[in-house]
């Protein structure tokens, strides 16, 4: 069991990657990521500042850990630069559709 260890009385697994945690918990995670994200943003087409992004990811891996769901912050970390684009996208379009 090396990619096991205890913690606050649960066998947490230490490898575990973003596409094993449930629908529901990925969902929620990424809609959070998305809605704070789009909140930050000034400008529908800049992306933000690399201290907002990293302030952005600690909020959200602490409200993670809140719910006691369990991913490694790499991993979320690295969904979360991903996602960065397509956050910036969809901010865009709906400026988009809010001007006609």
């Amino acid at each position: 069991m090396k990619n096991h260890e205890y913690r606050n009385g649960r066998l947490i697994q230490t490898n575990k990657k973003f596409s094993a945690l449930t629908k529901k918990q990925k969902d929620w995670i990424q809609q959070t990521l998305k809605e704070r994200y789009i909140k930050t943003m000034k400008y529908p087409d800049v992306k933000l500042k690399p201290n907002k992004r990293d302030q952005i990811l600690e909020e959200v891996y602490d409200m993670i850990e809140e719910k006691e769901i369990w991913i490694p912050f790499g991993e979320v970390k690295k969904y979360y630069y991903s996602k960065i684009s397509s956050f910036i996208r969809s901010h865009r379009k709906q400026h988009e559709n809010l001007n006609q």
